[in-house]
């Protein structure tokens, strides 16, 4: 049997994911996801997205309007059990709007659901400091 992955290494596609989106590429974002109906989103732009399909349409508007990085978590605590993982949180660094540098310093929330042998995001909810 395949040895179900760790939530510290789904944690760290995601931020992987992340500053990737800022370099234009939504794929890898994306593929993190679970594709269920009650999957959420709430962005730093203050949206609270429920469903995959605007979730997806977010990502891939950020990836086609957002530049910059590296975005680096910092003070992560994660909470795991046999279905359900949470990991709050910091987002540090930078991107660019609007031809503008916008210093990055936000709290954040994901959540996790185990599907099958892999640990997706059904949650992230992030807020400005």
């Amino acid at each position: 049997m395949m040895e179900l992955s760790r939530l510290q290494d789904a944690t760290a596609s995601f931020y992987e994911a992340l500053n990737l989106v800022l370099r234009g590429n939504a794929e890898p974002m994306l593929a993190l996801w679970s594709r269920g109906a009650d999957v959420t989103y709430m962005s730093p732009l203050g949206e609270l997205l429920i469903g995959w399909a605007p979730i997806e349409a977010s990502w891939r508007d950020q990836a086609a309007n957002l530049r910059g990085g590296p975005i680096i978590p910092e003070d992560i605590h994660v909470i795991e059990t046999s279905e359900m993982g949470v990991v709050v949180g910091f987002e540090r660094g930078s991107v660019v709007i609007n031809a503008e540098s916008v210093p990055v310093n936000i709290r954040a929330t994901s959540v996790y659901r185990r599907e099958g042998n892999r640990w997706l995001m059904v949650g992230h909810h992030t807020d400005r400091l």
